[in-house]
């Protein structure tokens, strides 16, 4: 089946069955009525070593270079950092491939040590500083249902059963169909993500084929749904934790799946909540403040941004005051991120200035439950 028949059927069997079933809180819901399918997940830990991740160790750094280098390591991969014997560095991330983010840290560290060559001490998670030879990485894992994919995509470390959860990241809609998409050539989740995988998180990415993204209601589609299978399949994986982050309807998704507690530690919502007004040619059918009446998890740690200029979300300022009056009494931290300066538009997540400004807010308030200074 396809189309809005088959998410509303996927749709009301997850619903019936996960709200039957008694989910206890942060672990794997106990045996009840059936459940469609869960896939099994194999985790598995990156072979290279994490030595990337050691500022310390890059050799030749100013105090100014060492800021460079821990910001670079905060951006995600295809990325190269590039050092010169006369001080010149330079790096280049999320760029096409892994040659391109090469060609242009050379290139711009060339200019910063005034002509003189300069070589690669890290690409994507690797240190080759030493002329390493690249270390076999084990080949993405990948699991599939009825109109998506479950993938771990390659360029994030992967940190197996000693990960502190598994972020689970999800696109908004139109991705390419799952015919011509595959695990090497996932939707990039936005740079914030990188900090996790950092801290010691595994990132998984949902891929939905456009055909089966449809709404069943004015509040639930099948990306919420596929979006339920995929984090009780983390789940029994064996990850302690488990949060759901995605742009545009990702994020909607994952606020929606807050109406089972326990499903989620948290749901992180960039440009994806708030008073919708859809594209010219498009009927309206989501309604926010349904949305956040369904958030009955009280302990999920919630992060939401909104941004002027939204075109979509054209609302920022209600849609943050209703989000906020209706979350107030929740015990679980919530963080919005209301008109930042500066960050304009649907897509202003995936800029810089949003990562360097709000990317560790988002992570302590997630992984740390802690919001003070955000």
């Amino acid at each position: 089946m396809r189309g809005s028949a088959a998410g509303r059927i996927v749709g009301v069997l997850l619903t019936a069955a996960l709200s039957a079933c008694a989910v206890p809180p942060r672990g794997v819901p106990e045996p009840g009525p059936p459940l469609p399918a869960i896939p099994h997940l194999t985790v598995t830990e990156s072979a290279s070593a994490r030595a990337v991740l050691d500022v310390g160790a890059v050799p030749g750094l100013t105090e100014a270079g060492r800021r460079s280098y821990a910001r670079f390591l905060t951006y995600p991969a295809p990325r190269a950092f590039a050092i010169g014997a006369e001080g010149g560095l330079a790096w280049a991330a999320n760029a096409r491939d892994t040659e391109e983010a090469e060609r242009r840290a050379l290139a711009q560290c060339r200019n910063a040590n005034g002509g003189r060559p300069c070589r690669v001490y890290a690409r994507d998670q690797q240190v080759v500083w030493h002329g390493n030879p690249v270390t076999e990485e084990p080949s993405p894992v990948s699991v599939a249902g009825e109109g998506w994919v479950l993938a771990s995509p390659p360029g994030f470390l992967r940190h197996g059963r000693a990960a502190a959860g598994a972020l689970l990241w999800t696109h908004g809609r139109g991705s390419t169909p799952r015919h011509q998409e595959s695990a090497d050539r996932a939707p990039t989740p936005l740079p914030f993500v990188q900090r996790f995988n950092n801290a010691g998180w595994d990132v998984w990415v949902l891929i939905r084929d456009p055909a089966y993204d449809v709404n069943y209601d004015s509040v639930l589609s099948f990306a919420d749904a596929s979006l339920r299978v995929a984090a009780l399949a983390l789940r029994h994986a064996g990850y302690r934790r488990v949060v759901a982050a995605g742009q545009s309807a990702g994020g909607w998704a994952a606020l929606a799946a807050l109406d089972t507690p326990g499903l989620l530690d948290g749901a992180i919502a960039i440009a994806g909540a708030g008073l919708y007004q859809p594209p010219p040619g498009q009927v309206g059918t989501l309604d926010f403040a349904a949305l956040i009446d369904r958030v009955r998890d009280p302990q999920a740690a919630i992060v939401v941004a909104m941004f002027e200029g939204d075109h979509l979300l054209p609302w920022p300022e209600r849609s943050a005051a209703l989000l906020r009056e209706a979350l107030r009494d929740r015990p679980g931290p919530v963080l919005v991120i209301e008109r930042p300066a500066g960050l304009l538009g649907h897509g202003a997540g995936a800029e810089p200035a949003f990562n360097d400004r709000y990317g560790d807010c988002i992570l302590r308030v997630v992984s740390l439950r802690d919001g003070r200074g955000c």
